[in-house]
């Protein structure tokens, strides 16, 4: 496994701001170059449903291509392996949310920003949200974290999500399986933040329907 001041400055660099990330970057990259870390393998949490762009597209769990997309900067965020600049891709390129005209910053400052601006953010999770933890969260590093929801059960007890930065893979991306009452090592988000874009779903779609390579079932579905 990554050692934990190595995973931390990885996670911290995935959600940081511009010049904070390639800091932490080259600070990450100084700890293996020195032989501090061993190579990196996959968690054995249960709960990361796919790991990397290879396996989550042929596992049936929607990449968004964002592999061919993450050279690019959407909203000002720092580009690559980066949950930021990935959130910020699927809500304006898939959700066909517009730009702000503000920087919504590291990862951990995105729901408080966004409330600013009148937004709604809070503790719901809505298909299409971007779920948010705090800078002081568990395991999420210095600078918080954002996932883009994909499904949620149909009691609310758990979501699927979508994210850049947090992947045992070396592209950094995965989806993983987030339950409120079984914490595992990435807790249940701070806070959601529902943007408006013109194919951010309503309402959850009928019992059987897949959206995102994942099942969603409705409450109250037989």
């Amino acid at each position: 496994m990554k050692t934990e001041l190595r995973g931390f400055l990885e996670r911290s660099a995935a959600c940081a701001s511009r010049e904070t990330a390639l800091l932490l970057t080259v600070l990450a990259a100084t700890l293996a170059c020195l032989g501090l870390c061993s190579a990196a393998a996959a968690r054995a949490d249960g709960l990361e449903l796919c790991t990397g762009y290879a396996e989550c597209s042929t596992s049936g769990y929607n990449t968004h291509d964002y592999q061919y997309a993450a050279a690019d900067s959407w909203w000002s965020m720092y580009p690559g392996d980066n949950c930021t600049n990935y959130a910020a891709y699927v809500e304006s390129q898939v959700y066909g949310v517009s730009t702000p005209d503000y920087l919504l910053g590291d990862g951990g400052q995105w729901g408080e920003r966004a409330a600013l601006q009148g937004l709604p953010v809070d503790d719901t999770p809505s298909v299409g949200a971007v779920a948010v933890w705090n800078a002081d969260a568990p395991g999420m590093g210095g600078y918080g974290h954002v996932a883009v929801v994909e499904a949620i059960a149909a009691d609310g007890s758990s979501i699927e999500v979508s994210q850049s930065g947090m992947g045992t893979a070396a592209d950094g991306y995965n989806w993983e399986r987030i339950s409120k009452d079984s914490p595992s090592w990435e807790p249940w988000p701070s806070s959601f933040i529902h943007f408006s874009g013109p194919a951010i779903p309503d309402t959850l779609p009928p019992a059987g329907q897949r959206i995102a390579g994942t099942q969603i079932v409705v409450p109250g579905a037989a």
